[in-house]
């Protein structure tokens, strides 16, 4: 069955679930639905469109994944009224798109093989070479298509003013990006429970290893080992989680129901997975209060998955999540941060020093959780410009930064929680 037929049998059963009432059934099928639609399409086609149709708020988050776009419910609390809101939107969306060229056609058919791909049990070596391979037949596919190549304009603009580099170097970085972006998801769905069997996983270099042990024996309490979304920092955790005392629990933090999970080496530990917008944020803190957990968390995103707190980043005024930084501190338990990413073909992890956590003499709450952020947001600036092609959201670091009146409007995300 087609995306397109698919989605119409959605719709159909959305709207037969609507009128009976069972609104999470007509909410869920409408977006079904509307992932269909989208899987039909190369990803700045919605991205335009929902520029002069905004997506419905509330209820959703709408994610740029590596597999496509992908509809999260971000609440559970399901009424008449959103699941009409979504059907209006969906049973429009067809109408408002432009017809699809041949060139969209190929590119989104490519598109899709690189997903089977990317969710393939296949060897990392034919992984490498079938993802190396495809994304250099859609390369020059993209470029011929009007809302990718005006998409792709003003991310060079953007990144010019940031990174400071020139429009030819930038397009040669984003083209890296694009493969790296799939080809770093493929590494950390061989973590995934059952992906495999452990010895067919990657080795990480890890020339700090040793100071870490020493620290956390240093530390036995609990901690917060902090990340962006660089590389194969699944992998990385999963790294951490094995230098664990036996009884610890380790709490992963994730922003996507479907993305890759590590399962936590070694059967006297623990793994938990919570949820942006799902588990509370206390749970963790008395998790960390007991002394006796870890907590993993990226901390590059942005007002999409929670509160934030303005720091300086790229020289520009910018919003990062405060949640990292708010739970260290209320949990009582030090930060250790740390980047993964690939040099010369090998996947390599690299520690920065402790961060402590306490609140300063007459400090607020809101100051230390601020100036902390900003410590991470100057070694994530550092971490990303080593590799900036291996960091997922470089095509959204203009989104990020609004002191520039260059850079305002210059980046619309195409909806809530969405990272182009």
């Amino acid at each position: 069955m087609s995306a397109g037929i698919a989605a119409t049998h959605l719709l159909m059963k959305a709207t037969a679930a609507h009128r009976a009432g069972n609104y999470a059934e007509a909410l869920t099928s409408t977006c079904k639905a509307l992932e269909q639609m989208f899987a039909r399409r190369e990803p700045s086609v919605i991205r335009a469109l929902l520029r002069e149709y905004p997506w419905p708020a509330g209820t959703t988050r709408l994610l740029h994944t590596e597999v496509g776009l992908r509809i999260e419910l971000s609440q559970q609390d399901f009424c008449a009224e959103a699941s009409r809101r979504y059907l209006d939107f969906a049973s429009a969306l067809p109408r408002s798109l432009p017809r699809r060229t041949l060139a969209e056609a190929v590119y989104v058919f490519l598109q899709s093989m690189a997903a089977n791909c990317l969710e393939s049990t296949l060897a990392p070596g034919w992984q490498h070479w079938i993802l190396r391979v495809l994304h250099g037949l859609r390369a020059p596919l993209k470029s011929r298509l009007p809302a990718a190549a005006a998409h792709r304009e003003a991310v060079i603009l953007g990144l010019s003013i940031l990174l400071h580099e020139p429009l030819t170097a930038l397009c040669r970085l984003l083209l890296q990006h694009d493969f790296y972006f799939e080809y770093n998801y493929a590494k950390r769905c061989e973590h995934d429970a059952g992906a495999g069997s452990l010895p067919a996983r990657r080795k990480f270099v890890w020339p700090d290893k040793d100071a870490y042990v020493a620290l956390v024996r240093r530390h036995p309490g609990s901690r917060v080992l902090v990340t962006i979304h660089m590389g194969d920092f699944v992998g990385a955790f999963r790294c951490f989680a094995g230098q664990v005392e036996s009884g610890r629990t380790v709490l992963s933090w994730q922003r996507e129901s479907r993305s890759p999970a590590a399962d936590a080496p070694g059967s006297a530990l623990r793994l938990q997975v919570l949820r942006h917008g799902v588990d509370s944020p206390i749970e963790a803190v008395a998790g960390l209060r007991r002394g006796d957990h870890s907590l993993g968390v990226l901390f590059d995103l942005r007002d999409d998955f929670g509160t934030t707190t303005e720091v300086m980043f790229f020289g520009c005024r910018a919003r990062l999540v405060k949640g990292p930084a708010l739970l260290a501190i209320a949990g009582r338990a030090p930060i250790i941060p740390f980047v993964t990413w690939e040099c010369a073909g090998v996947d390599v992890i690299a520690m920065e020093d402790l961060i402590d956590t306490r609140v300063l003499h007459g400090e607020s709450m809101g100051a230390a959780v601020t100036r902390i952020t900003q410590k991470l947001a100057l070694l994530a600036e550092r971490w990303i410009k080593r590799a900036p092609e291996q960091w997922k959201y470089l095509p959204s670091l203009p989104g990020y930064c609004h002191s520039s009146g260059s850079l305002h409007g210059l980046m619309t995300a195409p909806a809530q929680g969405a990272h182009p």
